[in-house]
């Protein structure tokens, strides 16, 4: 069946906007930066500001631009929600990606103090090199994971409150203003790489400029990953997913080609998307999530980028449908299907051509699904919703496997070496 018109036009739309908003930062960066710089935005008391930071010392050595470390903050916001919870993930999450990828990282016992934070900005804001930086930036995270009250820093190498506000809002601006809104971020060219997980996109887009040399040298060794203990073998995995979230529909396409060698129920559970449900999500979130997606589903081999937006009735009717899947195996055909449709094929889920389409590729009888539509939205979206925020979590996708939780689309290879280990323990 042809994308219908005026579904291909609109897609067509967000491309031309999705493009023209890059083009605009790239623009900007362009007249901010010298060619050659590479910018890393660091916030104090962040666990994956701090895990990032241990790639400067390499970045330095093998790459020839010049890097240029900018202190920000990091506040509750409409497009940095639920701050507390992403805050208490980060610090499990970022030991076991340290563990996994060879990295040393001071120990995450707690979340700082503002005070201690305060402070910890002021001594890092204090040093004149990048050297310098790298040295104190290790005892400040160090005396800010720690949970100690008092201040350790010199006093004679604080910068002044007023100077570093000063420089920390004009950070803020700055990463506002070519797109961005997280901590951890690396900015070259106009381009936005988060963390450690996007380390070997940059390096590549710093090698394809000619300013990289060799390798970043930096493995990820599932085996060695510090995951907790080990899930028993009939241990449901839990699958947290949203139909308006594209790295949702990674994480299903992953899971679908997974299926048929694993040996864990799967339990799919959708949840309401977040703008559905009191967030607003920013154009400058938005740009970056379409961006992001798409150079990682290319990495993937997954279809992306002809876009319908299923918010509103799309989703709505999505959630409804999917009670008619039967099993994990047509639970995900599903998902598949219409994450395909809405963001590879601007089918639009919310008329009946649409969803009949995704519907019956992935195995739904449409007049079952006709009936299904006239029935008030099921209890289990609000059911798996609550079940991930008893997680601790604020948005998807989202796994848990026994004890072990985690966010993103990014975690998937966590969950293949926990299969992986209850196989081994059989």
């Amino acid at each position: 069946m042809a994308v219908p018109t005026k579904a291909r036009f609109k897609a067509r739309v967000i491309q031309l906007v999705a493009g023209g908003y890059k083009f605009a930062q790239r623009r900007r960066a362009a007249r901010d930066n010298t060619p050659d710089e590479l910018e890393f935005y660091y916030a104090a008391g962040d666990p994956h500001s701090h895990l990032a930071a241990q790639l400067l010392p390499r970045l330095q050595a093998q790459s020839k631009v010049k890097i240029r470390v900018r202190l920000v903050s990091q506040h509750e916001s409409p497009i940095y929600p639920a701050i507390d919870k992403q805050r208490q993930f980060a610090l499990t999450d970022v030991p076991r990606l340290a563990s996994a990828y060879g990295l040393k990282t001071v120990a995450m016992n707690t979340l700082p103090s503002a005070d201690l934070l305060a402070s910890g900005s002021r001594y890092l804001h204090g040093a004149i090199s990048l050297e310098e930086f790298i040295q104190r930036e290790w005892e400040v995270s160090a005396a800010l994971f720690s949970g100690q009250k008092t201040q350790p820093f010199d006093a004679g190498k604080l910068a002044t409150p007023v100077d570093t506000d000063i420089e920390i809002q004009a950070n803020n601006t700055r990463r506002e203003r070519l797109g961005h809104y997280l901590p951890a971020m690396w900015q070259f060219r106009g381009d936005w790489f988060w963390g450690v997980d996007r380390a070997e996109a940059l390096c590549a887009a710093l090698g394809r400029a000619k300013l990289y040399d060799g390798a970043l040298q930096l493995s990820r060794s599932a085996n060695a990953a510090e995951l907790g203990g080990t899930p028993a073998v009939d241990t449901p995995l839990e699958f947290f997913f949203s139909f308006r979230s594209p790295y949702s529909y990674l994480a299903a396409v992953q899971l679908q080609q997974r299926l048929s060698s694993l040996s864990l129920p799967l339990d799919v559970r959708p949840v309401l998307p977040m703008a559905m449900r009191g967030f607003k999500i920013p154009l400058a979130k938005r740009m970056y999530i379409v961006h992001d997606t798409a150079r990682e589903a290319k990495n993937l081999g997954i279809p992306f980028g002809l876009i319908s937006d299923p918010i509103g009735e799309g989703a709505l009717r999505c959630l409804k449908v999917f009670s008619l899947a039967d099993g994990a195996g047509q639970q995900l055909d599903f998902l598949v299907s219409a994450g395909r449709g809405a963001w590879a094929e601007a089918i639009d889920l919310s008329t009946d051509r649409g969803l009949r389409k995704v519907c019956e590729r992935a195995g739904i009888n449409w007049a079952a699904a006709q009936r299904c539509l006239q029935e008030p939205l099921p209890n289990y979206a609000q059911t798996n919703l609550d079940a991930l925020q008893d997680m601790g979590f604020w948005g998807v996708p989202s796994f848990r496997l026994g004890e072990f939780t985690s966010w993103g689309n990014d975690r998937m290879w966590m969950l293949d070496e926990l299969q992986r280990r209850i196989a081994a323990n059989q």
